[in-house]
């Protein structure tokens, strides 16, 4: 047994010489000990954010609620509900951006590319979005919730563009364009 960690130190060796030998004030110098190293183990589960990796799908929604992250979606898996809010501080610091975009929308679709009007030729201040469908298997209804989403974290002046699918293509919804 290591004594000289928090939570296992024996605090009544540190009574002074005449008290070590009194067994009332041994027994309650090993009470309070007892208590403080308990105290002493339960202040990791005060440490939420650090240990997202380790934390319960509920208390990952309560977190997710406590930091504001709008879009995030409580039937993410857990997996991307751990993604969306560790990338939830960059993207309150970089909202309105290409950036905010793609990350928000990466920690859902991993690959997810944002292409703003003046990179593919488009409409001044219209954006399309770009899902790797092969690898993560978007579904349509993935497709609308990520439409929905967007709002939360693009520029206000930039817009959604809808993106023209060629014949053969699996279809895109308004400006998600799906790459197989």
């Amino acid at each position: 047994m290591n004594d000289s960690d928090i939570y296992s130190v024996d605090f009544t060796r540190s009574l002074p010489p005449p008290l070590k030998d009194d067994p009332e004030i041994n027994a309650l110098g090993r009470a309070i000990a007892e208590q403080l190293q308990n105290t002493a183990r339960q202040i990791r589960q005060n440490i939420i954010y650090a240990r997202i990796d380790e934390l319960d799908e509920q208390t990952l929604d309560i977190l997710a609620y406590d930091l504001h992250v709008d879009w995030y979606d409580y039937s993410y898996p857990v997996e991307v509900k751990r993604r969306t809010i560790k990338d939830s501080v960059k993207i309150h610091r970089r909202l309105g951006t290409k950036y905010a975009v793609e990350t928000a929308l990466g920690a859902v679709f991993p690959g997810t590319q944002v292409e703003e009007w003046f990179e593919y030729g488009g409409d001044p201040y219209r954006f399309r979005v770009i899902i790797n469908a092969t690898e993560n298997g978007v579904t349509a209804a993935q497709q609308a919730a990520v439409l929905e989403r967007v709002i939360f974290y693009k520029n206000l002046r930039s817009h959604l563009e809808a993106v023209p699918v060629p014949a053969g293509n699996c279809p895109a919804l308004l400006g998600i364009c799906l790459r197989k």
